[in-house]
């Protein structure tokens, strides 16, 4: 049994891993005042930026589940939020807003 869950673990982190990849990379919101910034961290996690309406966010402890994310947002000033989001082929969604994938 525990040799079945490690292997659930690890292929669960593989898939994580290897989405990580496509997902990373730069997206232009709707306006100048949005934007999204994804890339692979050293250890293989995803990290990133989030700009909205001019605001600042660190993005940390991203999940991507399928289609779907969610991060902690820790805002500039010092406002924290949990995002969500789905991921298409274009780009990202976050609420009534569409990033680009530039």
């Amino acid at each position: 049994m525990k040799k079945l869950a490690a292997v659930l673990m690890l292929t669960v982190a593989v898939t994580a891993y290897a989405q990580s990849p496509k997902i990373a990379g730069s997206y232009r919101g709707p306006s100048e005042s949005y934007g999204l910034v994804l890339e692979v961290a050293p250890d293989g996690k995803l990290r990133g930026n989030y700009v909205e309406s001019g605001r600042v966010a660190v993005l940390n402890a991203i999940e991507v589940k399928g289609e779907k994310f969610t991060a902690r947002a820790s805002f500039d000033d010092g406002s924290l939020r949990v995002i969500s989001g789905s991921l298409t082929e274009r780009g990202v969604r976050i609420g009534e807003n569409f990033f680009e994938r530039m």
